[in-house]
């Protein structure tokens, strides 16, 4: 049956006219072959392709995984890799830091001397880490643990030690503890004035060292057999010559110390008695300095300011009437000649205070001869009416407190009427003229 279609007729004419033959029994047997869509085999063929797909996509999947997997294994083993390295390193740290920890102390009393200075308020760690500074111990961690239960090395005072640098923990404590091992100390007593001065005693003159030759003394301290000490004389021209301010001379005084006729005293009065720590080997400057910063320390904690307002007179001025005082009294009759220096200023009287001459002639006795006061200086209180230009003398605290509260009572004499000391106060020249004589009689003068 020929086809209605005109497809199995076996030519075929192309677009160009052409023609070609179709083997159309070719063709039927070719797309018999072929499976028919929803056919058995179509099935079959596409869950093939599915499960091939899915074989694939699992594959992927699997290999992507396994990628994981070995990222997983390869994070993990760095990360081992890294604990094992820091533990080691922390342990190489530890090993080395107790290492750097085990202090090897020095060993024996150690070797050559040093001069190490302990300040006040330094506590056991401060004290510890000035000796580790100065080569006196290996390690301040170690002198400190050490000697942290020492009740002797915790009451070390502020001052300067001679010690041995490479000693061992014990040596250097027991050397800081050893009170000939402290030096630059020095303690100045009341009545005592800058310069020496010579006293008769039992018919023999001897010298009395002022404070200069003192502070000189006490900073002369050999250190591995060596000196390099200041003299008096270079602590004297120091005292002349240096500005008041640049020693450290205390803020009211200033104006005084700088106005003194004479250069040699003014500095008089300005350091308080007591113990200092004097600089070992350092220069005249530094030495004074040092001594005269501590008194003003001390001036300031005393109430002179307040107390010479009330008295109504300067600071200065009632440091020079201290200074009288602690010359001219025995402590019981301090009190008393301050009134009678305040009831002769009072009223215009000369002091006349024998005190006051012989510390113009660098003098320490009870009486003066009609010859000493007729010495123009301007400390002779038989010729010149007042207070002298400076203090006298370095006044003790007994004197500074007649100074502030003198007794009350209205004399205008006194005079000492045995060698011990003692005075007679009156008020008339009659009753001064019948003391004068008692200390006639005690041989007190001729």
């Amino acid at each position: 049956m020929k086809d209605d279609l005109g497809i199995f007729g076996g030519r075929h004419e192309r677009d160009d006219g052409s023609s070609e033959h179709v083997d159309v029994t070719e063709l039927r047997e070719v797309l018999a072959r072929q499976p028919v869509a929803g056919s058995a085999a179509a099935t079959s063929a596409s869950a093939s392709t599915r499960r091939a797909a899915r074989a694939q996509q699992r594959a992927e999947m699997e290999a992507v995984r396994r990628r994981k997997r070995r990222r997983r294994r390869s994070t993990l083993i760095a990360v081992l890799v890294l604990a094992i390295l820091a533990g080691g390193m922390y342990v190489g740290f530890r090993i080395w830091q107790n290492h750097r920890n085990e202090v090897v102390d020095f060993a024996g009393a150690g070797d050559s001397e040093v001069i190490v200075r302990i300040r006040a308020n330094d506590s056991l760690d401060d004290i510890a880490r000035t000796l580790a500074e100065h080569q006196v111990v290996a390690d301040s961690g170690l002198f400190a643990e050490t000697t942290a239960g020492d009740a002797d090395v915790r009451a070390v005072q502020p001052g300067y030690y001679k010690l041995r640098t490479h000693a061992s923990v014990a040596a250097a404590a027991d050397a800081l503890v050893d009170p000939a091992n402290r030096v630059g100390r020095v303690d100045l007593i009341p009545g005592r004035q800058l310069a020496d001065v010579s006293a008769n005693a039992n018919g023999k003159t001897t010298v009395v060292p002022g404070y200069i030759s003192e502070i000189a003394e006490a900073a002369c301290v050999p250190v591995n057999g060596a000196t390099d000490c200041v003299t008096p004389d270079e602590l004297w021209k120091v005292a002349e010559t240096a500005l008041p301010s640049d020693l450290g001379v205390v803020d009211w005084a200033l104006d005084d110390v700088s106005n003194a006729p004479d250069r040699s005293k003014r500095l008089e009065g300005m350091i308080l008695p007591g113990p200092y720590n004097v600089p070992p080997n350092a220069g005249a400057l530094e030495t004074l300095r040092e001594v005269i910063s501590a008194s003003t320390a001390k001036w300031n904690q005393t109430e002179i300011v307040a107390d010479a307002a009330t008295a109504g007179v300067t600071p200065y001025e009632m440091a020079t009437i201290a200074s009288i005082v602690e010359k001219e009294g025995l402590t019981k009759d301090m009190p008393k000649v301050a009134r009678v220096i305040y009831n002769r200023l009072d009223v215009g009287m000369k002091l006349q205070m024998d005190s006051t001459v012989n510390y113009a002639l660098d003098r320490a006795q009870i009486s003066t001869s009609s010859e000493d006061r007729k010495n123009p200086s301007p400390y002779n209180t038989y010729m010149h009416t007042g207070l002298t230009p400076t203090p006298i003398t370095s006044p003790g605290s007994a004197a500074l407190a007649a100074a502030a509260e003198p007794a009350a009572g209205g004399w205008k004499f006194f005079v000492k009427v045995d060698l011990d000391g003692n005075s007679c106060f009156s008020v008339t020249d009659e009753e001064h003229a019948a003391c004068v004589e008692k200390a006639r009689e005690n041989g007190v003068f001729d």
